[in-house]
Order: structure tokens, then C-alpha cells, then sequence
């Protein structure tokens, strides 16, 4: 019977020993692939909603024993999350993941036969102090390798004013009282952070 690699990744996300509990720092050798992600960041008036969807690959031809760790943006202007949901996106359904909340990020352990493909729904809900919200993307970097296909959407009530992203859309919709700006990219490996302020 084959034993299952050990190893800590990170959602942006990067891969870190299982061993260590310092900063963020990549394993060598840890063949596990974040490959696609579709995120919607939907702000209001005090609070923004994230739901992301994430897809993992095992690239190698052995089981594979994980910790996920994913970062939130926390700072004097957006608080720890107040609602924190993980899911592991099933045939069946969703099938709910336990974790632990570590500093300004939550844990999760996963395993992976060889080549599997696996996807993880993750929603989570925070207070804001001022009109602008961020989305974490840079640790992608730590990986190693772009995200195949990155996919956002934010999703902006219809009142905000002098809306501003630290990107340009790729197209801007309109549906009732809300304002969708979708960005798409391939090959994705950001430099910054992703942000949205209005007033």
C-alpha cells in the first residue's frame, strides 16, 4: 500500500511543511497543482461577501496527504470573518470541510488519490471600515506555476459611486440593483492584490 505524501499548502495559496508553524514558505517537491479558480466578491454597505471556487490537481502518480491554508485580508479596515463556510464540491453535493482558524487564515486538511482532481467551495463574510475591499491573489507565486484560468466577478450595488478597480474588467453588466464587472485571465500570476473602492 502506498503512503500518502504530507504537506501544508497555502489558497492563493501556497506550500508549506506540515512540520513548521513559521511564516509561509514553499516544500520542494510537493507535486499539488492549484490550477483553476472562479471567485465572486460581492461588497455592501460595512460588509463584503466572498464565495470562491477552487480546483487542485495531484500531478504526481502517488496518494497525497495535504493541508490547504488560505489567507484572509485582514487590517485595521477589514476585520477577521465573522462567517467562515468550507465545502468540498462532490458529485452529491457539498460536503462540508472541517478547519481551524490560524492567526488571519483557516486550515484544512485534504487527500488526494493519484491525478485526482478535487474542488473546495469556500465562503466567508467580514466587516469593512471603509469603502474598499481586497481579494488576496499574489500568493499564487508561491506555487510556482500561474493559475491556468482565474475567473472574478464583483458584484457592486447599483448605488455605490465612483466605483475603482485595481484592474480593468473585461466587461460590465447590469442586473436589478446591481452592477457586475467580470475579469477573466489565463496563464494568471498577479502582482498585486485585487481591490474595489467606491464612495
Amino acid at each position: 500500500m502506498k503512503r500518502a505524501a504530507a504537506a501544508l499548502v497555502t489558497l492563493g495559496l501556497v506550500v508549506l511543511p506540515s512540520c513548521r508553524s513559521a511564516g509561509p514558505e514553499p516544500a520542494a517537491g510537493v507535486p499539488l497543482r492549484f490550477y483553476r479558480e472562479h471567485v465572486t466578491v460581492e461588497p455592501s454597505d460595512g460588509r463584503v461577501r466572498v464565495v470562491g471556487i477552487y480546483h487542485f490537481r495531484n500531478e504526481s502518480d502517488e496518494p497525497l496527504a495535504t493541508g490547504i491554508q488560505y489567507p484572509f485580508p485582514v487590517d485595521r479596515y477589514q476585520m477577521m470573518p465573522f462567517r467562515i463556510r468550507v465545502w468540498e464540491e462532490t458529485q452529491e453535493g457539498l460536503d462540508p470541510l472541517g478547519f481551524t482558524r490560524v492567526d488571519a487564515s483557516v486550515r484544512w486538511r485534504m487527500r488526494f488519490t493519484p491525478r485526482e482532481e478535487r474542488t473546495v467551495r469556500v465562503e466567508y463574510v467580514q466587516e469593512i471600515k471603509r469603502n474598499r475591499a481586497v481579494y488576496i491573489v499574489t500568493t499564487t507565486h508561491e506555487w510556482g506555476k500561474p493559475i491556468e484560468l482565474a475567473e472574478f466577478e464583483f458584484r457592486v450595488p447599483v448605488h455605490f459611486e465612483d466605483v475603482e478597480f485595481s484592474f480593468e474588467p473585461d466587461h460590465v453588466s447590469e442586473s436589478g440593483d446591481t452592477v457586475v464587472y467580470y475579469m477573466s485571465a489565463t496563464d494568471f500570476l498577479p502582482d498585486s492584490d485585487l481591490t474595489v473602492t467606491w464612495r
